[in-house]
């Protein structure tokens, strides 16, 4: 972590954007850890598994309308900071509109709103994921990836760590639902704390794409005749998108059924979720510098196509070992490896892609893969009240299995430089393949 940080003192620009990125991302890590508890707080509030379902996937519907539209949007755009900025915190407003809703309505309405607020949290998030990734690799010089990304892991996981350990002991401190109240007003102080910070970041000057004739409106939609160009122009960011899309598949459709089987069914406490989600946030504290290494030696790609693997045994053995501690540990294990692929698949997506059409890309590859967020809890919840959670955790497991090995068929590298720009295959030059 000193070795990383020492990258990050000094007096030019980027050293000063990539700080304030790194500085940034603590005090929404502390949130976070607070707002991990909101799916066990409607859930308490009488939210039926169908409404659980509907706010991991009814999100993803909002990404799929706007993404293409909010990049069209920000591209035509010679200043985004306004609209980079502006959306962070309008989406960050909803955190203290959650924390008053239980003052403001009858209960039976309480679970339901929450949920809507969660859902329209995506709108003003839809101009902001899709111009920050592309900010990141305009900031950020190749050969300092690796070191950014692993010091915002590591700061992430810590903070993240503090934040879940802290709020599960006061949940069970304090009566409900003001307890839940109390942290998400506090999540809302700390995510604005969180945008001030990069805003303070120096936006490059961006030259305004405007859109061609065939696309002068900018209305909600897919646009698949783009997506399919993006598959054209280059087969590894193909092959990226679909061995991504079935492993991850997997994951979005356990996500909220992890809620249901271990508040609704194994009943743990608060503190129990608390700690479970500290643990994996020291995971990553301790795993990010290692993984680090790893990449720097042997390329992101490499760790891809190694840790892609493992990531289906999580649901499986929570499953064939339901108790406490054993669960503690799994997960423990399971967000070492996990670590690996958070730092290296973002950095082999950034490199498959032409850096000309930086946006256009993370636009096409957001909306693919919002596709599945929402179609995957949408089959997995209604499922599970039919054949019963623990079966429908184990197929999600054995779906992820399947999209590791298909990273191993279908590798995402370039056999030939893309059209607009060169760009080195992944397994080329470790230090520019790092997250």
């Amino acid at each position: 972590m000193r070795d990383r940080w020492a990258e990050f003192r000094g007096f030019t620009p980027t050293d000063r954007n990539l700080f304030y990125l790194c500085i940034e991302i603590i005090p929404i890590g502390l949130a976070s850890g607070a707002l991990s508890f909101n799916g066990a707080f409607v859930l308490k509030l009488g939210a039926s598994n169908e409404l659980i379902g509907a706010m991991a996937s009814l999100p993803a519907l909002v990404v799929i309308l706007l993404t293409v539209p909010a990049a069209r949007f920000v591209e035509s755009r010679a200043d985004r900071r306004p609209w980079v900025v502006g959306s962070l915190a309008v989406s960050r407003i909803l955190f203290l509109l959650i924390g008053v809703i239980p003052w403001l309505l009858p209960l039976e309405a309480q679970a339901t709103t929450i949920v809507a607020l969660i859902i329209a949290q995506q709108v003003p998030l839809a101009f902001f994921n899709t111009a920050f990734v592309a900010l990141i690799g305009d900031v950020c010089p190749p050969d300092r990836r690796s070191s950014l990304f692993s010091v915002r892991t590591m700061l992430l996981a810590g903070s993240v760590a503090l934040g879940a350990f802290l709020s599960g002991l006061f949940l069970d401190q304090v009566v409900f639902p003001l307890n839940f109240q109390i942290l998400n007003l506090i999540a809302f102080v700390l995510a604005q704390i969180s945008t001030w910070y990069v805003g303070k970041v120096q936006f490059p000057p961006a030259q305004p794409q405007p859109p061609g004739p065939e696309h002068r409106s900018l209305r909600p939609g897919i646009d698949l005749a783009s997506v399919k160009t993006f598959f054209k122009e280059q087969r590894a960011f193909a092959n990226f998108n679909l061995t991504t899309l079935v492993c991850w598949f997997g994951a979005w459709a356990a996500g909220p059924l992890y809620t249901i089987y271990l508040v609704g069914e194994l009943q743990f406490s608060n503190s129990w979720l608390g700690a479970n989600a500290t643990l994996a946030q020291i995971a990553v504290l301790l795993s990010a510098p290692l993984w680090n290494r790893i990449i720097q030696r042997k390329g992101s790609l490499w760790v891809v196509m190694r840790t892609v693997l493992l990531t289906g045994l999580y649901p499986c053995l929570i499953v064939l070992f339901p108790f406490s501690a054993p669960i503690l540990a799994i997960g423990f294990l399971n967000t070492l490896n996990d670590t690996g692929i958070g730092i290296s698949h973002t950095a082999v997506f950034l490199d498959i892609i032409p850096p000309a059409k930086r946006s256009a890309y993370i636009a096409g590859h957001t909306v693919l893969m919002n596709i599945g967020a929402m179609i995957a809890p949408l089959v997995s919840t209604p499922l599970s009240a039919t054949i019963g959670v623990t079966a429908v955790l184990l197929a999600c497991g054995v779906v992820r299995f399947i999209g590791g090995a298909l990273f191993w068929a279908l590798p995402p590298v370039n056999r030939e430089p893309a059209r607009e720009t060169l760009v080195s295959q992944p397994s080329a030059i470790p230090a520019d393949n790092s997250k």
